[in-house]
């Protein structure tokens, strides 16, 4: 079920200014990712945004068991605030999207669509644990995580956080959960000045993240015909093609296992009378970065050292270990590698093992790198059980440039970043046209 209802007229007059800045949302209640929502109390879902908004619809979107059951229609409390009224079920898990590609009723006074914005949220049990069990349980699983990430977490001091006032001023509620979920849940919320999207929780099938991102990948699968006189998928997680001057284009949307890879192997190996090559990674946020690696080595000669790394041993700042080289050797048969020069298209989307692939690349012999700085995400997280059954999982390493300077939350800089306003990608590609243009103005194109 989605529930969208409004004037469609009004939104249709309404001029969409995408330069102006979409709407945010500020305040959820129930909060996103809580745990402890009381089923027989909570009688209304209220959202609420940092500007005004239009009053003539909205979007709740969703559907099956995880949509809540909503009572009567939604109603607007002011040009900031939605309410809608619901009736929720005990110990269960509810799921809704503000805005989706079916429906964007939410929207600012100027016409400019909320992107789609998860939230989601638990109730308790109809009947609660033994609550002084839980208490204890709650003090001795939260004096493990503090000091789990103390000796484990590798960006401890990154970020300059005090981490004794954050567990001071969150304690309270997390000593307090009702559950255990609900303990997971606070200390989702408390771990949020982090911003690691690599620091999170498990509890039995349900994740708590910590870290959130909303990066526009600055591509537009439906833009490469204009660029493109032929291409042609590689399975569902690459794309092959050619300009009309003979360059050669790759796209990689993920480093996972979907990917198949010897499609890839074959599709370069035709590529190699290809003037140059693009390769474009801009929507791809990493996986396996051992996949990465045997792309790289097409474009790689000899062994160089693309990255270093050093682990997390102990707390504090001198809990390190040695300073580590991380290095790619490129392909020896001739048959297996791309001679010609080679742009490598980025942006903010980029992140951990595609960051690797790009720092690789950079190790190429005519490699540029044309778009925007990545994402600055890479930790090697590994798994940490805690008392109460729940599973922390906390980045172990600090990824760091050939330079040993770390790059976390800073990123990987391009060779020629290229300025980019998302509403630029509904009719052209400004940082494709930069790529061929840098190979044409070498004489690689007609």
């Amino acid at each position: 079920m989605r529930l969208s209802v409004g004037s469609l007229l009004v939104f249709l007059l309404t001029p969409l200014i995408n330069a102006q800045e979409p709407p945010k949302v500020v305040a959820l209640e129930p909060l996103h990712q809580a745990a402890d929502v009381d089923a027989k109390v909570l009688k209304t879902l209220v959202v609420t945004f940092n500007q005004p908004m239009s009053t003539t619809g909205w979007s709740f979107c969703g559907g099956g068991p995880k949509f809540p059951k909503i009572v009567g229609k939604p109603r607007w409390k002011n040009n900031r605030t939605c309410e809608v009224d619901v009736a929720l079920e005990p110990e269960h898990e509810y799921y809704i999207l503000l805005n989706c590609p079916a429906g964007g009723n939410f929207r600012s006074a100027k016409g400019v669509k909320v992107p789609p914005t998860p939230w989601s949220f638990t109730t308790l049990p109809a009947k609660l644990p033994n609550q002084r069990e839980q208490r204890s349980l709650n003090k001795k699983a939260f004096k493990a995580l503090q000091d789990g990430l103390a000796k484990n977490y590798s960006y401890y001091d990154l970020r300059g956080l005090k981490w004794n006032k954050i567990y001071k001023k969150s304690s309270k509620k997390i000593l307090a959960a009702k559950t255990t979920g609900a303990w997971t849940s606070a200390v989702g919320k408390m771990l949020e000045p982090a911003n690691d999207i690599h620091l999170y929780l498990r509890h039995g099938d349900k994740g708590v993240a910590t870290g959130r991102r909303a990066v526009d990948p600055l591509f537009r699968k439906h833009l490469l015909e204009r660029y493109l006189a032929e291409q042609r998928p590689l399975g569902d997680l690459a794309l092959v093609g050619r300009t009309k001057d003979g360059m050669g284009y790759l796209l990689i949307r993920g480093w996972k296992q979907a990917l198949d890879l010897d499609k890839v192997d074959t599709a370069l190996g035709k590529l190699r009378d290809a003037k140059a090559l693009i390769v474009d990674v801009r929507p791809n946020s990493g996986g396996d970065e051992r996949l990465a690696r045997r792309v790289a080595q097409w474009f790689v000669r000899d062994t160089k050292v693309y990255a270093k790394n050093r682990y997390r041993t102990g707390k504090g700042k001198k809990g390190f270990g040695p300073v580590l080289d991380r290095k790619i050797t490129g392909n020896t048969d001739e048959e297996k590698r791309f001679g010609g020069p080679v742009v490598v298209l980025t942006s903010r989307y980029v992140m951990s093992s595609c960051e690797a692939f790009v720092l690789m690349m950079k190790q190429a012999d005519d490699c540029t790198v044309v778009g925007q700085p990545t994402y600055g995400s890479s930790g090697n997280p590994k798994p940490h059980d805690l008392p109460n059954g729940v599973t922390i999982v906390i980045p172990s390493w600090q990824a760091l440039l050939p330079d040993g300077s770390c790059f976390e939350g800073v990123g990987v800089a391009p060779d020629l970043e290229v300025p980019v306003e998302p509403d630029e990608l509904d009719k052209r590609d400004p940082i494709f046209e930069r790529a061929l243009e840098t190979l044409r103005a070498r004489g690689e194109g007609g």
